[in-house]
C-alpha cells in the first residue's frame, strides 16, 4: 500500500482558497484518481466520470472564493462529484435539467428509501384488487373489464353484453363499490 504525505488539509485548502496554483494542483494531484474511482462505482461510463471530475476541479477553481471551509478535502470532493454525476446522469435521462442539485439528492433519498416499502404495498394492492375481482359476478367482471381494460363505451358494452344501458352502468357502480370496499378493508 502506498502511503500517502500528510498534508494539513485545512491550510492547503485555505491556500487554494486565496488563489495558490500549487495548493490547488497538490489537491487535484492526491484527490483524481480517488475521485475517478469512485465515480467508476457510481457509474461504468469511465468517460462521463473523467470529464465530471474535471468539470469539478474547474468549477472549484472558478468558484474558489465562495467554497466553505473545510480540512476534509477528500470527503468532500467525493460529494460534490456524487451530485455533479447524478445530475448529469438524470439530465442525460429525463432531459430535464436539475438546477438545485440539493433537491435532487434529497428526492433520490426519499425515492430510495420509500421503493421498498412501495414496492410491498403495491404487492398487497394488487392480491386484494385481484381477489375482489375473482369475487365478483360473471355479468359484473365482464362490464368493468370492457370499460377499464379495453376502454368501451357505456353503449357499446351494452350492445356486447346485450343489455340495456342502465344494466351496464348498474354493473360498474356496483363493481366499482365492491372493488372500492375491498380495497379499503
Amino acid at each position: 500500500m502506498i502511503k500517502r504525505p500528510h498534508y494539513d488539509n485545512f491550510e492547503l485548502w485555505q491556500r487554494f482558497k486565496k488563489g495558490d496554483q500549487q495548493a490547488f494542483h497538490l489537491i487535484y494531484k492526491l484527490n483524481h484518481k480517488i475521485l475517478v474511482n469512485y465515480g467508476s462505482k457510481i457509474t461504468q461510463d469511465i468517460e462521463l466520470v473523467r470529464d465530471t471530475v474535471q468539470d469539478l476541479f474547474v468549477n472549484l477553481w472558478l468558484r474558489k472564493h465562495n467554497l466553505a471551509d473545510t480540512d476534509n478535502i477528500e470527503p468532500y470532493l467525493k460529494t460534490s462529484l456524487r451530485h455533479d454525476l447524478v445530475r448529469k446522469i438524470t439530465e442525460s435521462r429525463t432531459g430535464v435539467p436539475f438546477d438545485n442539485i440539493s433537491e435532487l439528492a434529497h428526492q433520490l433519498e426519499k425515492y430510495h428509501f420509500s421503493y421498498i416499502h412501495e414496492n410491498e404495498e403495491r404487492e398487497e394492492m394488487f392480491i386484494k384488487l385481484e381477489k375482489a375481482l375473482l369475487s365478483l359476478p360473471t355479468r359484473v367482471s365482464q362490464a368493468l373489464k370492457m370499460r377499464y381494460f379495453d376502454k368501451m363505451g357505456n353503449q357499446e358494452i351494452a350492445t356486447k353484453m346485450s343489455i340495456n344501458y342502465q344494466s351496464v352502468n348498474n354493473n360498474i357502480h356496483r363493481g366499482v363499490e365492491t372493488l372500492r370496499i375491498a380495497m379499503t378493508q
